[in-house]
């Protein structure tokens, strides 16, 4: 097989090497952005793996080439982006990581279809500090895409359960506090506002007149 590997994002890119030296892949290419990818004829290739590649692939690619991707949340109500900040903060500890298809649903209203069919999954545990999971990301991603070449091509696609609950992206100016929003919550909400974005995501911070508090890092211990 000849595969195509997006990524860019540091535990992403640490996945590669496992999928480059599978045995049934005889050439494997990184490609860090978008414009690399539009220069490749896709037709020489048999299939883009992408890991933490936060751009929908849109129908000039996935129509010309197989592509699969994985996704760090169970529920699809997190299917609309930064899926690790909205779940944390809702006090989510445990979830699933999935291989899913970036197929299209023409029939389909929702903006969004890429999380429709899924393969692959492992249990995900989101306790710690962020470098904790961004080591979980990238050790599940290996095993998910180890099995899906292992099984490929007679992969079972499963029908992702859909919601009508759906969490908006967050933006940078989310990880901002004001001191007003900052009384109102408890120790352990402060906690996981304040890991989820620790780097190398835009760091949490409390805001007044005076300044801006910045979060790099957090601990916390239960009574």
């Amino acid at each position: 097989m000849k595969v195509i590997f997006l990524a860019y994002r540091d535990w992403a890119l640490a996945v590669y090497p496992t999928v480059k030296k599978h045995p049934k892949v005889s050439e494997c290419i990184l490609v860090k952005t978008t414009a690399m990818l539009k220069q490749l004829d896709l037709n020489a290739y048999d299939l883009i793996v992408s890991c933490g590649w936060s751009e929908e692939l849109g129908e000039d690619v996935t129509s010309k080439i197989e592509a699969i991707g994985v996704h760090c949340a169970e529920l699809d109500r997190y299917s609309y982006g930064t899926p690790i900040q909205l779940q944390i903060i809702e006090g989510i500890t445990r979830t699933k990581h999935r291989i899913f298809s970036f197929t299209y649903d023409r029939n389909s209203s929702r903006a969004h279809t890429h999380n429709r069919l899924y393969s692959h999954e492992v249990d995900l545990d989101y306790s710690g500090n962020m470098e904790d999971i961004l080591e979980q990301l990238t050790v599940t991603s290996k095993v998910l895409f180890n099995r899906y070449l292992d099984d490929y091509p007679d992969i079972i696609w499963k029908q992702w359960p859909t919601e009508v609950i759906v969490r908006p992206k967050r933006k940078p100016e989310d990880s901002v506090l004001s001191k007003e929003d900052f009384i109102q919550m408890d120790t352990e909400q402060l906690y996981n506002f304040f890991r989820c974005l620790e780097d190398p995501y835009p760091n949490g911070c409390i805001e007044d007149e005076k300044g801006v508090l910045y979060i790099q890092k957090v601990m916390y211990k239960k009574k």
